[in-house]
């Protein structure tokens, strides 16, 4: 027990001693008292003295990654201070525990790319004032502007709305996790440009800010208080999924080079977040293999909220207006809008695979399973039409082998 106990403390990272003479033992070389000097022992408070971090040999500076190294690189399971304390600082008794920080787990937060996701956050900076060419973005036809400021505006909303739940979040994740919260205040940055990004398309022209989203989903990722893993899920798994079809189609098809560029620049944005999603859900299934029910119930509600949003017609009609060149050619617009949907459902199926959620099958056979088979939602048909028509298709199929 004495050898154990022993053991245990050895392993424990000490204060460094103070090596601060005392003021009585300070004299000159010839033993003639000096006056006394400021008590400096504060300066012996450190773990671990002497750990020096590195810049990245080929020229990737001084890393978040590059300063976890000894002691400050060991990442505990649970941080036990509700304060401000950085990591590996030694405390102090008197600064205690202040409102907030309650989520103290690792699994509950934690996903190993956070360290490398800010890095290349900050990396990609860019300015949609400047880095965007707005004096591309005039010449369209009035329906054509009407539909851009429309997906712009919906755009917009969504951008705020990260931004407002992201925020609310922060006071709530524990200090010494910080790669986590560096990486999320770039998020919020990123959230806030593409709400700002897209505020400015729809005012270029004077068409201006037009109908806001039907919101559903919007609340969903507002009031989704159960945990922020579920936050995750709802707003960057799933909803995230529909962001990245949207820009990403907008980068390659937008009507001007100014809309195809602030798409380009936005798309890496979001994916970042999407990225932190699916490893921060696949950490916290390996530490607690039982959350995957919990997350898989959590996302079946919440595609009933992405499903409602679904079915208004306004975002897909404004979208098949801009692929199409016009009203006059909405019908193939459309076509390409079920390209766009298709690329969706594959999209939130292949992040659920990498965040091990294993809801492939569940996805292909439940209510997205008609975009998949060629029926596009465009809030004109009702469940029963569509149901309909996939199993039109279904009896087509089968013909044919």
């Amino acid at each position: 027990m004495a050898q154990a106990k022993k053991a245990k403390t050895a392993n424990k990272p000490e204060v460094r001693k103070s090596e601060v003479v005392e003021p009585s033992q300070q004299t000159d070389y010839e033993g003639n008292p000096l006056p006394d000097l400021p008590d400096l022992s504060w300066m012996g408070n450190t773990f671990q003295w002497g750990t020096k971090a590195l810049p990245e040999k080929y020229g990737g500076g001084l890393t978040l990654a590059g300063i976890n190294i000894g002691i400050y690189g060991d990442i505990p399971e649970h941080i036990p201070h509700r304060n401000r304390l950085p990591r590996g600082a030694v405390p102090v008794v008197s600064a205690g525990n202040i409102g907030g920080y309650y989520i103290q787990d690792k699994y509950e937060q934690w996903a190993d790319s956070s360290p490398y996701l800010y890095e290349e956050a900050i990396s990609r900076r860019w300015a949609s004032a400047t880095d965007i060419p707005w004096d591309t973005g005039h010449g369209l036809s009035d329906d054509v502007e009407v539909a851009i400021a429309q997906v712009a505006t919906e755009l917009s909303n969504w951008g705020s709305v990260e931004t407002e739940v992201v925020s609310a979040w922060l006071q709530n994740l524990s200090p010494g996790y910080h790669e986590v919260k560096y990486f999320l205040s770039t998020a919020v940055y990123d959230s806030s440009r593409m709400e700002e990004g897209y505020r400015k398309r729809a005012m270029l022209n004077g068409a201006g800010m037009m109908l806001e989203s039907p919101g559903r989903m919007n609340r969903a990722c507002l009031e989704s208080y159960g945990s922020w893993s579920n936050t995750v899920l709802f707003m960057w798994l799933l909803r995230g999924s529909l962001m990245q079809a949207i820009v990403r189609y907008l980068s390659v098809y937008g009507p001007t080079e100014a809309d195809r560029e602030l798409a380009f620049r936005v798309l890496p944005d979001i994916m970042r977040k999407s990225a932190y999603a699916c490893d921060h859900i696949r950490f916290a299934i390996s530490k607690k293999p039982e959350l995957t029910t919990v997350f898989n119930a959590g996302l079946t509600v919440a595609e009933f909220s992405q499903l409602s949003d679904f079915n208004d017609s306004v975002l897909w009609e404004a979208l098949a207006i801009i692929f199409g060149d016009g009203v006059e050619n909405m019908d193939q617009g459309m076509e390409m809008v079920l390209e766009l949907q298709q690329y969706f459902v594959q999209t939130y199926i292949d992040k659920c695979n990498q965040a091990n959620l294993g809801r492939e099958a569940q996805t292909r056979s439940g209510a997205w399973a008609g975009i998949l088979m060629g029926v596009p939602m465009t809030g004109h048909a009702t469940p029963d039409e569509m149901r309909a028509q996939v199993a039109a298709i279904m009896q087509k199929n089968s013909g044919k082998k």
